[in-house]
């Protein structure tokens, strides 16, 4: 199996709390992996541990592998150049800004080997909305045109691995799915994908494998298929979806 991301060994302490605790996790080329779990599961802290950046300054231990290369030491900057994309909670896009000026911001790098190249044309066909609304300030948009614009910007940048962590705060239940299968029809075409989602519902529907996280640690993972019958996915989280 080619793994585009291999991750092991992963901590994060904050003082004497253990957020995350020795989780390995792996992105096979092509995949969509899902992180799910309550709040305070040590997701985000997780996927932001992957991509170098965090809050605060916690203590981050194990090993991290881009395409066979240690990124291990590296700023997230350094590793965003590499092709380790980071969509972070919360729709971060510049109010100021109209649309296009936010994705402007973000060029191609010059080498693209093993990289996934988006242009402005393809963006504004996977959101058409943005194309609408491309002459539009930032903090005009809705929550939903937010999170686009967030994430057309992190695909402008040429991802090689593209994490995803909390696409769905704050959406409509309908733009939830509207996304999530926009990103799936993007890993069908050969991107990698590393999702943190707490809608694991929408979650299941689209991953090829899932991991369950629970106070810091991995306590399940599998393929999606399987783990929709995993009691502790079942009774914690679809609830009503098998009866």
């Amino acid at each position: 199996m080619n793994l585009e991301l291999e991750a092991s060994g992963i901590s994060v302490r904050y003082g004497g709390n253990l957020a995350v605790d020795g989780i390995d996790v792996a992105v096979p080329a092509g995949s969509m992996v899902g992180v799910v779990g309550a709040n305070g599961a040590g997701k985000s802290t997780l996927i932001n541990a992957l991509a170098g950046w965090s809050r605060g300054t916690p203590m981050v231990r194990g090993s991290v592998r881009l395409g066979g290369e240690s990124l291990d030491g590296l700023a997230p900057h350094r590793r965003a150049g590499r092709g380790l994309v980071l969509v972070p909670e919360g729709k971060g896009i510049f109010a100021d800004l109209t649309v296009m000026e936010n994705l402007a911001l973000v060029r191609p790098p010059t080498d693209t080997t093993g990289r996934h190249v988006f242009s402005m044309e393809e963006i504004f066909g996977l959101f058409p909305r943005l194309a609408e609304r491309r002459g539009h300030k930032g903090g005009m948009l809705s929550g939903g045109e937010r999170q686009m614009v967030a994430v057309s910007r992190a695909l402008r940048a040429a991802p090689r691995v593209l994490l995803l962590d909390e696409p769905s705060a704050g959406l409509a239940p309908r733009l939830v799915y509207e996304l999530l299968a926009t990103m799936r029809t993007l890993v069908d075409r050969g991107l990698s994908l590393l999702l943190v989602e707490q809608n694991v519902r929408a979650t299941l529907e689209l991953v090829d494998e899932l991991y369950l996280l629970e106070r810091g640690k991995v306590v399940a993972r599998g393929p999606a298929a399987s783990m929709k019958n995993d009691p502790r996915i079942l009774e914690a989280y679809l609830g009503s979806l098998t009866t």
